[in-house]
């Protein structure tokens, strides 16, 4: 086999602002240049750019974001003289609307192309027009020669709702967490302490922790109800932002008041510091009442060594194993959530500790961010 050392692998994602699929792209760079290969980034920029720049990784900046027709069109030629510039051996997409020059560009320039798929693309049913301009749109992500996908769920959708024949391109990569960033023997007592401090925190109350945006389907009503119904004391803090959700976060706080729980729910905005958020935590709950494409709360939570009570639907079925790492319910039961978290906290001491630990090395095994970064590769390896 051809010395595959050195090969030039390139990776565009709309922008490099934050989150999981952004911080995998610099994770999968990082490990390339490790292994001797040559990595590249297209982004619409962002703050990690300046990961890249320190890990002297090339990046470049174009529009790559926007979903404009024009320059959608104007980026392949962008890309295709990249690819020919740096002699580009694999491109790799993680978006639709990059994946369309990218395609074209790939295409002109005989590069091989591998794309992403992080979710499950909305298909616009309700207007037969936009049901077939979405699915039209969607499609560009199947021309690639390997369809990553994060978990059996999304694969599972796209074989359902897709006619096309890419079943036998598909690679299901399940994403990774950072075992060094997530671990609670990292987490020092002082951080802890200025966030009781920051966010007014009980001290003397098990604390039941909620991290997500505020969007209705993350099932913070779902959770409000329910811990409306717990009979043992608790606090619960909701981490996460309104992302200009401002109207629902309102409706959140209405409600809270509403189900008289104003004392003991606390929602504190978003948080740059999440480890130290989960050793807050007596456990951590994960109450989406749509389907997560993967859901990186579960394997956070397990990797910080805290039990994960998600509901039983999309990735959360393969991330979470049932009353060894965490639990698992239907979303919309608040009977049966109020019924495990006053499980959990009145659980001795040793079994959350035994339950903790047995998240922690399901991580370890499964979802690490070193094998996430090791299958993609193996990925890149097998096409090249």
């Amino acid at each position: 086999m051809e010395d595959l050392k050195q090969k030039v692998i390139l990776q565009i994602i709309p922008s490099l602002e934050s989150g999981g699929v952004e911080r995998g792209t610099i994770d999968i760079a990082k490990a390339l240049k490790n292994q001797n290969f040559s990595p590249i980034v297209i982004s619409s920029g962002g703050v990690l750019t300046y990961d890249l720049k320190e890990a002297k990784i090339n990046h470049f900046e174009l529009n790559v974001k926007t979903k404009n027709p024009l320059t959608i069109f104007l980026n392949i030629k962008k890309i295709a003289q990249i690819i020919n510039e740096h002699k580009v051996d694999l491109v790799h997409v993680r978006s639709r609307a990059p994946m369309w020059s990218a395609y074209y560009a790939c295409r002109e320039t005989k590069t091989k192309l591998i794309s992403t798929i992080h979710g499950t693309y909305s298909l616009g049913f309700l207007f037969w027009k936009n049901f077939y301009l979405k699915k039209l749109y969607n499609s560009i992500m199947f021309k690639a020669n390997t369809i990553i996908v994060v978990s059996n769920y999304i694969k599972n959708y796209l074989l359902r709702n897709y006619k096309e024949n890419f079943a036998d391109l598909i690679e299901v990569i399940q994403r990774g967490v950072d075992l060094q960033y997530f671990n609670r023997d990292k987490v020092s007592k002082n951080r802890i302490i200025d966030l009781i401090k920051k966010w007014n925190l009980p001290e003397d109350k098990k604390m039941i922790l909620m991290p997500a945006r505020f969007t209705s389907w993350k099932g913070h009503e779902f959770l409000i109800e329910a811990l409306s119904k717990v009979k043992n004391d608790f606090f619960c803090v909701m981490v996460g932002s309104d992302h200009g959700h401002k109207k629902y976060r309102k409706k959140i706080e209405q409600k809270i008041v509403k189900e008289n729980l104003a004392g003991k729910i606390r929602i504190v905005g978003a948080c740059r510091d999440m480890p130290a958020t989960y050793q807050l935590a007596h456990f951590v709950v994960a109450p989406s009442v749509r389907p997560e494409a993967f859901g990186r709360i579960a394997i956070e939570a397990q990797a910080s060594s805290k039990i994960i009570v998600a509901t039983k639907i999309g990735g959360a079925l393969e991330t979470v194993i049932e009353e060894q790492t965490g639990f698992l319910v239907e979303p919309f039961d608040t009977q049966v959530l109020a019924d495990v978290i006053d499980k959990i906290l009145t659980m001795p001491k040793e079994e959350i500790e035994k339950i903790g630990l047995a998240g922690r090395k399901n991580v370890e095994d499964n979802f690490s961010n070193d094998l996430m970064c090791q299958r993609t590769i193996e990925v890149y390896k097998k096409l090249l």
